[in-house]
C-alpha cells in the first residue's frame, strides 16, 4: 500500500515511472518506515533508521538490501533475516513481538480457574453446549462436524507416528475385545460412524473432571495441567537412537542441505488419553502381544 501510494505521488507530481519501476513487496510483508509501537520490544541489535524507524535493514542483515534488485536477494543468506537462519518464520517476529498473543487458544482446556466450563469451548466442536451432567446419545451429540473429522479442523491428519495406520475398521476379534475391554472397565472407547478407529477413540477431547470420572465418557489419564501438557525426559537410550539414524540423517542433510537431529525421550506425564499409552495400557485394549 505504501508503494501504491508513493506511485500515485510521483504520478501527480509529474514524475512518470512505469509500474516495472516500484518494486513490490509481497502482499504479507512487515509495514516498515513506521515507528516501533510501546508494545514490542526491539533486540539492541536490530537497527532502526536515523528517524527511530523500522526499515529494511532493521529486520534484513544483507548489506544495502533496499538498494538491491529484490528478485536477487538471496533469501536463504543465513542473515536474510538478521540472527538467523530461523527453523520457523514466526520465531523471527517473536524477537520482537511478545508471543503469547498469538498463540491460538487452548480449546481443550474447558474449565476455568473456580472449575466452571467455559460454554464457549464447547462450541468449537458442538452446536450448543451440552450437560454433562446428562447421558447423552451419540446422536444427540450436536457435533458441528463427523466425529472422524472434526479433530482435523485444527489438528494434522497425521500428528504422531502411526496415526494414519489405526484409523481403518478393527477385524472382528479387535472389535470383540473393544467392546470387552468397555464393558469390563466401564470405560468409552468410540469407534466412528463408519466404524473405524479415530482420534477420539484413544484421546479424549474433553479436560478432565469436564465429564464426570465415574462415568464412562470422564474416565481418562488423570492429568489436569491443561498448560504444561505432554511432558517428556531425556532417557539413556537416545544415545543409541542417535547412532541408529546417524547415517540416514546424513545423507538426508546431503540431500536437502539442511541439518537435522533427532532425539529419543520417554513420556513422563500424558494428557487427554482415555487410558495411558506409556505403559501399554492403550494398546493392549486392541491388540494382543
Amino acid at each position: 500500500m505504501l508503494l501504491r501510494a508513493l506511485f500515485i505521488f510521483l504520478l501527480f507530481h509529474g514524475v512518470f515511472v512505469s509500474a516495472e519501476d516500484v518494486q513490490q513487496m509481497p502482499a504479507m510483508h512487515h509495514l516498515f518506515d513506521v515507528k516501533p509501537s510501546a508494545d514490542i520490544s526491539i533486540p539492541d541489535s536490530f537497527p532502526l533508521n536515523k528517524n527511530k524507524q523500522i526499515d529494511c535493514q532493521t529486520c534484513h542483515g544483507i548489506k544495502d538490501m533496499k538498494d538491491q534488485d529484490f528478485k536477487k536477494i538471496d533469501k536463504s543468506d543465513k542473515d536474510f533475516f538478521r540472527e538467523g537462519p530461523y527453523e520457523v518464520l514466526t520465531d523471527f517476529c517473536y524477537r520482537c513481538h511478545e508471543k503469547k498473543p498469538y498463540q491460538r487458544d487452548n480449546v481443550h482446556k474447558m474449565l476455568d480457574s473456580e472449575g466452571s466450563i467455559i460454554e464457549d469451548n464447547c462450541l468449537y466442536c458442538h452446536q450448543e453446549a451440552l450437560d454433562p451432567e446428562q447421558d447423552i446419545k451419540p446422536e444427540e451429540r450436536g457435533l458441528r462436524l463427523p466425529a472422524q473429522n472434526i479433530c482435523y479442523g485444527c489438528h494434522l491428519y497425521t500428528p504422531h507416528f502411526n496415526a494414519l495406520i489405526h484409523q481403518q475398521k478393527p477385524d472382528e476379534d479387535m472389535k470383540k475385545r473393544i467392546n470387552k475391554y468397555e464393558q469390563q472397565h466401564k470405560i468409552n472407547l468410540p469407534l466412528s460412524d463408519d466404524g473405524e478407529i479415530m482420534c477420539t477413540t484413544c484421546h479424549t477431547p474433553h479436560q478432565i473432571d469436564v465429564i464426570s470420572r465415574e462415568k464412562p465418557a470422564g474416565k481418562q489419564v488423570v492429568n489436569s495441567d491443561m498448560d504444561e501438557g505432554i511432558v517428556y525426559r531425556k532417557h539413556p537410550w537416545n544415545k543409541v537412537f542417535i547412532a541408529d539414524k546417524k547415517d540416514r540423517l546424513e545423507t538426508l542433510a546431503s540431500q536437502t542441505g539442511k541439518k537435522y537431529a533427532l532425539n529419543y525421550q520417554r513420556i513422563e506425564k500424558e494428557i487427554l488419553l482415555r487410558l495411558s499409552a506409556k505403559d501399554g495400557t492403550l494398546c493392549l485394549v486392541c491388540h494382543e502381544f
